[in-house]
């Protein structure tokens, strides 16, 4: 049975939740506080959901301290439904992000479907495990990426995008691709995917301004050039 965390302090929340997974042979540890759910973070977790919202950490601080730790998959919860809210919470490395009043039988599908890519991703059978290309060496089993020897910390959304784009090499991908292979949803727009490609060539890139392996095509999408 898979584990996740729910982070919430409102506990008829974290209870509502609770039961619809458990109904869905999910196992729930609860959390109702950020300070709370840091301490209780441990690699036996599939996916965390987090409330923005909190009395004593606020879920993007979590957020940010979970990161430094562990790339498990993070879906935010919030009462706000801005699209700000969301571009800044999807910055800062969470996978997903769902307004409250939310549907919970969405929830538990969007929950499976992180589970699944996460599983699936770390599976050596199905894919080469190990890649190299310039100063670039990504372990896809163990989830690392490693510059110039140094391990790079990336969320699993966007570990997920650097694999589609290798396994896509030297290939045109357009946004409404990208979207439908790495989030299978169609809740996102354009800008998610131009935000995540910003933060992702941030991160592997030596020059995001002068991409060697993102690079644009004009008024099309993306496309990754690398010898893998």
């Amino acid at each position: 049975m898979d584990r996740i965390m729910v982070v919430d302090d409102e506990k008829k929340i974290v209870h509502m939740i609770t039961e619809f997974m458990k109904a869905n042979q999910i196992e729930v540890i609860p959390a109702y506080s950020g300070n709370e759910a840091i301490k209780k973070l441990d690699s036996t977790l599939k996916l965390i959901i987090l409330d923005i919202n909190m009395d004593d950490i606020d879920g993007m601080e979590v957020c940010k301290k979970i990161r430094e730790r562990s790339n498990i998959p993070i879906i935010f919860l919030s009462s706000n439904a801005s699209q700000y809210d969301k571009v800044l919470g999807l910055g800062l490395g969470a996978d997903d992000y769902i307004t409250k009043p939310f549907d919970p039988i969405e929830l538990v599908a969007r929950v499976k479907a992180h589970i699944r890519r996460y599983s699936s991703y770390g599976d050596p059978v199905k894919h080469k495990n190990f890649i190299k290309f310039g100063n670039i060496k990504v372990h896809r089993a163990a989830h690392r990426v490693m510059k110039d020897d140094k391990e790079i910390s990336l969320s699993t959304k966007e570990f997920n995008l650097l694999l589609f784009f290798i396994d896509n090499s030297n290939t045109v991908l357009t946004r409404k691709q990208i979207l439908n292979n790495v989030w299978e949803s169609e809740l996102y727009d354009d800008n998610t995917v131009t935000t995540y490609v910003k933060r992702l060539r941030d991160k592997i890139e030596q020059d995001r301004g002068n991409p060697l392996y993102i690079k644009s095509v004009r008024g099309i999408g993306y496309i990754f050039e690398a010898n893998v």
